[in-house]
């Protein structure tokens, strides 16, 4: 170590403990005092082999993290990418009645490199489905809580704008939809294929 204001590495540690440990050595008077700092030199080494190896421990649990991390992100886009065609496929036939193909139902991505829809870099998507003349905007979840609702209706608007074109509907299909949730989306227009509406009790959503 050296320079103001550098900071200590094991390694200065393991210097300085054995640069005192020597000089006690030297200013040792009697056999009994050097046989105690050579116990506590080899004590010193042990221990500082003994971090070494623990810090080899937890980086190599870092970079083990670090892959597991990637894996499974990787692995959760793919079963999201599954869950929502497993849900468009449970309501194929009422989406096949409200003119919907789910087969022509794709998904549209766009990153905002320079922060004009909502901010730079963000990165957004939204399921389209374009035939006939008619632009449908769809969200596809398993779940849906009002939050989920406010997201959607923002993304609708930054699409809008990016395409010059407003869409025919705006759809939300999914399994569950909390009351609330619910409530917000046909106060903004949107259609709603559910399964189920949960019920939401002051700030505690049941989910029986």
């Amino acid at each position: 170590m050296s320079g103001k204001g550098a900071s200590w590495t094991l390694e200065d540690l393991e210097a300085v403990v054995k640069k005192a440990v020597r000089e006690a050595v030297e200013q040792a008077r009697s056999e009994e005092i050097k046989l105690v700092v050579d116990a506590l030199n080899k004590l010193a080494t042990y221990t500082f082999e003994g971090f070494k190896k623990i810090l080899e421990v937890l980086e190599e649990h870092s970079r083990s993290l670090a892959r597991l991390e990637v894996t499974v992100g990787r692995f959760t886009s793919r079963t999201g990418i599954d869950m929502e065609k497993m849900i468009l496929n449970i309501y194929r036939d009422v989406l096949e009645q409200e003119g919907i193909g789910i087969w022509k139902v794709e998904k549209l991505r766009l990153k905002d490199v320079d922060g004009r829809y909502l901010r730079r870099g963000a990165r957004l998507e939204i399921d389209i489905y374009a035939h006939d003349d008619k632009v449908y905007f769809i969200e596809v979840k398993s779940l849906v809580e009002v939050n989920d609702v406010e997201w959607f209706n923002l993304r609708c608007d930054i699409f809008e704008k990016i395409l010059g074109r407003r869409p025919d509907r705006r759809i939300i299909v999914c399994i569950n939809i909390f009351s609330d949730a619910l409530e917000r989306a046909q106060e903004l227009g949107m259609h709603v294929i559910y399964g189920r509406v949960l019920e939401v009790e002051g700030e505690v959503r049941v989910l029986s």
